[in-house]
């Protein structure tokens, strides 16, 4: 059984997702609550419903995407190359292969993880400037391995002070 400690600490996470995550993970975080809060102990209660932490301010929204996040987000379990049209922060256009590991869900904007094959490097790409997206072959790696090397490559960036 979960901690009083455990216990803030998952519902924390749970809080952070309704604020942030998508229609997916805000579903699913709501069936999870349920589920911890029909099985914990009465002591275990106290900390679900009256937590002493909160997870900062309530995003203030998510600029819209063209591109369905579940259209993003099917690739990544399937291990599906994206084919994107990319729209960066100044306009310019670019068309980009993608090998997607990761949704991350930030406080304004939310953005897939994966290497790049045009700029062969791991990089970001906020969701809402993927202006077209196709789902093509299988890439030819392990998602695992794809993000232990994204994981290696952010420490290695932050090693030397450089932001990507």
């Amino acid at each position: 059984m979960l901690t009083e400690d455990e216990t803030e600490a998952v519902f924390l996470g749970l809080r952070y997702v309704d604020q942030r995550g998508d229609d997916v993970l805000t579903k699913a975080a709501t069936n999870a609550r349920a589920k911890i809060l029909a099985v914990l102990p009465q002591e275990g209660q106290s900390a679900a419903t009256l937590p002493m932490t909160i997870p900062g301010p309530k995003a203030s929204g998510f600029p819209d995407n063209k591109v369905p996040l579940n259209a993003l987000r099917s690739a990544i379990p399937t291990y599906r190359r994206l084919a994107i049209c990319y729209v960066n922060g100044e306009g310019h256009q670019t068309q980009r292969v993608i090998w997607p590991i990761q949704l991350g869900f930030m406080d304004n904007a939310r953005v897939v993880t994966g290497w790049c094959e045009l700029r062969k490097a791991f990089r970001f790409f906020r969701t809402d400037r993927i202006s077209f997206a196709e789902i093509c072959d299988r890439y030819p790696a392990r998602r695992a391995d794809l993000i232990r090397d994204f994981y290696a490559q952010l420490s290695d960036e932050h090693g030397r002070g450089e932001v990507s």
